[in-house]
């Protein structure tokens, strides 16, 4: 491998002298290595994604809290017994949703949000009584389509749908996913959400 790795700066040195972020590899070995500063950069980096999807199981805030807390307390536990580094993104993923699970099932049901809120602006218009039921209806609908989609695809479309949306090149960090593959993959998504729904 050509160059260096920056751990203090999180970046590294090309034989060109560009600096370009460290690679999930080598924020792995950097954590490892017991690097704190590399630490403080992979939460920095995910953090975002492990909330998204506590947040896509229906849990209130302080659940989510939780799941975040576990979530980062089995990476630290873990990391090193991690098989491929390239999928450090995807692994983190996948515990934050197992993490999820367990806090949902404990309490035998999600806890759904009370309203809409979070996903639609204001408009000043009166809801009645039967279209806020409604609207919890197609709300709870939506959710169930979101949490059978795969965990991955769940954060990406939550870190899609923040208010303000997170910018492509901070995704394709956060996923290490290539930034040219999300737009189409989260086409795939939105069709997939919708044939799930067609089906119901």
């Amino acid at each position: 491998m050509v160059g260096t790795t920056g751990t203090r700066t999180g970046t590294s040195t090309t034989a060109t002298g560009f600096d370009m972020p460290e690679s999930p590899a080598e924020l792995v070995d950097a954590c490892c290595a017991g690097d704190q500063a590399a630490w403080a950069r992979l939460i920095q980096r995910h953090r975002a994604v492990v909330w998204t999807v506590a947040r896509s199981h229906g849990l209130r805030p302080a659940d989510c809290e939780d799941v975040c807390q576990v979530t980062w307390l089995r990476v630290i536990e873990n990391i090193g017994s991690l098989n491929d580094p390239g999928r450090l993104g995807a692994w983190i993923v996948t515990t934050a949703r197992r993490e999820a699970l367990r806090v949902s099932g404990s309490s035998g049901r999600y806890h759904l949000v009370d309203d809409l809120s979070e996903f639609t602006h204001e408009t000043g218009h009166q809801t009645t009584p039967e279209e806020t039921v409604l609207n919890r209806a197609e709300g709870d609908l939506v959710r169930k389509a979101v949490r059978h989609l795969p965990a991955r695809h769940q954060a990406l479309l939550g870190l899609l749908l923040r208010d303000p949306p997170m910018s492509y090149d901070a995704i394709s960090v956060a996923l290490a996913m290539p930034r040219g593959s999300i737009g189409p993959t989260r086409n795939r998504i939105l069709r997939q959400a919708r044939d799930f729904l067609r089906d119901m």
